[in-house]
């Protein structure tokens, strides 16, 4: 992974230093075990992700570019094309490279940081929905607000959208995302998520194990409670409560703080940068020439 890793960061230097992020990480334990139980077929052996390194652009342009580099890179034993034939049933956008030493493999994912957003956006919101979109069906409004989100970039970036918008147009996609985000109050929820951010800065809080937050989304502020690790059905039953007497207005969650900090570790330069998803958003729904 370090030798990729290297070779990436002088790709990088080489094209865009400043603007070209490339990172790497080795796959955690728990979700390690998580995809095998997922997979009930695959091997260990075969897994191909759990040495990855990340190359985050500006743009398809960069994109391409990168792209076009790495293809002719020794070694290559398989690509994943999540844009050109359309992304995951997810919504998920990218490119992935797999490369092979031996028994040894290494996958670069390439992105762009439209792409990159997305994805961290999912993986901040699963974090507090207790859900895993990324990895398993959902069929909530939130499967349904990242999908049209995903296939709006893609229109956006000249790739090929999501199956249901394969023969319509961008403002097909733009009316569905409006309704949504509309009737599920989904640009209120996405900043309360982030201002939990804030309270898991707490030093106070940072010493607890769970924490249940009621979000107000109206006040734009939350109530937390700390639970120590050995309260944990303490913990569920404050949650419990809470959401009984939720309005509609509010939303309650449970969380494991560790869990926040993993994310932060996995995604440093881009961690619950939900504002910015909120705002792109925003702007390429509100300009008709995007």
């Amino acid at each position: 992974m370090d030798r990729y890793y290297d070779q990436c960061v002088e790709l990088a230097n080489k094209l865009d230093p400043e603007n070209i992020i490339v990172a790497q990480r080795l796959k955690r334990l728990p979700t390690i075990i998580g995809k095998l139980q997922r997979f009930k077929t695959m091997r260990l052996a075969n897994m191909q992700d759990i040495a990855g390194i990340r190359i985050i652009v500006e743009d398809m342009k960069q994109l391409r570019k990168i792209e076009r580099e790495i293809l002719g890179w020794e070694n290559l034993h398989k690509v994943s094309n999540y844009l050109d034939g359309g992304p995951k049933p997810s919504g998920y956008r990218g490119k992935h490279f797999i490369m092979k030493d031996g028994d040894r493999l290494v996958e670069i994912q390439l992105r762009t940081q439209l792409q990159h957003l997305w994805a961290t956006s999912v993986e901040t919101v699963d974090i507090y929905r207790g859900s895993t979109m990324k990895t398993s069906g959902d069929n909530t409004y939130w499967h349904e607000f990242f999908y049209q989100t995903s296939s709006v970039f893609a229109f956006v970036e000249n790739t090929v959208p999501g199956p249901r918008y394969n023969n319509l147009n961008i403002e097909d996609a733009r009316n569905d995302l409006r309704k949504t985000i509309f009737v599920h109050n989904i640009y209120d929820t996405l900043e309360a998520i982030r201002l939990t951010n804030l309270v898991v800065e707490n030093e106070k809080i940072r010493q607890a194990y769970y924490i249940v937050i009621n979000l107000d989304y109206a006040a734009k502020n939350c109530q937390v409670l700390d639970f120590k690790e050995s309260e944990y059905d303490s913990a569920v039953s404050a949650y419990t409560r809470l959401e009984r007497m939720s309005t509609g207005q509010n939303m309650v969650v449970l969380v494991a703080v560790n869990n926040i900090r993993n994310l932060q570790e996995i995604y440093p330069n881009y961690f619950m940068n939900l504002k910015d998803f909120s705002d792109i958003i925003r702007y390429i729904l509100e300009k008709s020439n995007v």
